[in-house]
């Protein structure tokens, strides 16, 4: 079963919300017993029609009633009310920056496809890269008895963390944390990421061999992955001693910092951009066509992650293959593994394979 917790709020410091109000009509259906254990409530249009609300609204709520535990959702056959059982409290917390989009469903998928396997449930949380969303949810973690391990996205690691005390309270409780993707220095224990450095070290090379002679990178600034996609494209840029420079941005800057580079790339004619990751090289790519540049042949455009993003236009992304479901997979049976004591922890940073497509010139 999973139960996620999309929204990062405290709703009991809020007024009555639509949402909240069928959560309030579905627990006392359960309470006086008009929704009984294991039989089936009313359907996401039926109750849309009955409190006349979107069925967006409805799968909140029926949504936090998973994660609180009352309810559950079977694909194609509809939302039950939760049965009470021995193996209820087997579960794992996933803390991640996001969780419906870009690469994130793959990388759940294959959590998810282990725990499931293995009996566990699922609990996801989203701090949308805020502190504050991941403080909420972090006190909610140390707070439940019943989670086994916790698999963690830490937010903006490449900045001392306002959150590292709750992090030191969460180690404190002696479960299995594993950190995806990066890690918090000094605080992570067990970790598998990606080699962020040598793969954007290896790309840059790439397109200084195809003949791009002055090249501008452009990175997020306060997570450790922008850093090291940096340090790989600074030394290659200085050991080729190409021309070169960077935009740092910050989570607050991600939708529009593309505007910015497209117009360094107008002024200052760059050859070649190379990008933290795909949601940053696409946008990049369209503003620059808008611009008059062609691409390739104008300048080559990278980015990372290999993502649904990477083909979705006729400018097909040359980029990383970030392992989104197999590290997945991988943080989950390393989690299962710690818990059962058959593994101490894990140390894995996955190298990963460049992906090359019509946005870098070079005939690849």
């Amino acid at each position: 079963m999973i139960k996620i917790n999309l929204y990062g709020q405290d709703d009991d410091k809020m007024s009555k919300s639509k949402y909240e109000i069928i959560k309030d009509f579905i627990i006392e259906g359960i309470s006086s017993g008009k929704f009984k254990e294991g039989e089936k409530i009313y359907s996401e249009n039926m109750l849309s029609r009955k409190f006349k609300v979107s069925r967006h609204t409805v799968r909140r709520a029926i949504m936090e009633l998973e994660f609180e535990g009352l309810l559950v959702s079977q694909k194609g056959k509809g939302t039950f009310v939760a049965k009470k059982t021995a193996d209820s409290s087997k579960c794992i917390a996933v803390l991640t920056t996001f969780i419906s989009d870009y690469i994130f469903p793959l990388i759940i998928r294959g959590i998810e496809k282990v725990i499931a396997h293995e009996g566990y449930g699922l609990l996801l949380f989203s701090t949308d890269n805020s502190y504050e969303f991941e403080r909420y949810h972090l006190e909610s973690i140390i707070n439940n008895p019943n989670i086994d391990a916790v698999i963690i996205e830490p937010t903006k690691s490449a900045l001392p963390s306002k959150n590292q005390e709750l992090y030191k309270k969460l180690i404190q409780k002696d479960i299995p944390i594993i950190f995806i993707n990066t890690i918090l220095e000094g605080i992570a224990q067990n970790y598998i990421i990606t080699k962020d450095q040598e793969a954007v070290y290896r790309l840059t090379c790439s397109l200084i061999k195809s003949g791009c002679k002055k090249l501008l990178g452009i990175f997020k600034g306060d997570d450790l992955q922008g850093i090291k996609r940096y340090n790989g494209f600074e030394k290659a840029s200085r050991e080729a001693q190409a021309e070169f420079d960077a935009i740092f941005f910050t989570s607050e800057e991600y939708n529009f910092v593309h505007n910015r580079a497209a117009e360094v790339i107008s002024r200052e004619k760059f050859d070649a951009a190379v990008c933290y990751n795909d949601k940053i090289a696409l946008p990049l790519c369209v503003k620059l066509k808008e611009m008059g540049f062609r691409i390739p042949q104008d300048i080559s455009v990278t980015g990372y992650d290999n993502s649904l993003l990477s083909t979705l236009t006729d400018i097909k992304l040359t980029t990383v293959e970030h392992p989104k479901e197999k590290l997945g997979e991988m943080a989950a049976k390393t989690a299962v593994a710690m818990i059962k004591k058959s593994r101490s922890g894990v140390k894995a940073e996955i190298e990963c394979e460049i992906i090359f497509r019509n946005s870098t010139k070079g005939g690849f």
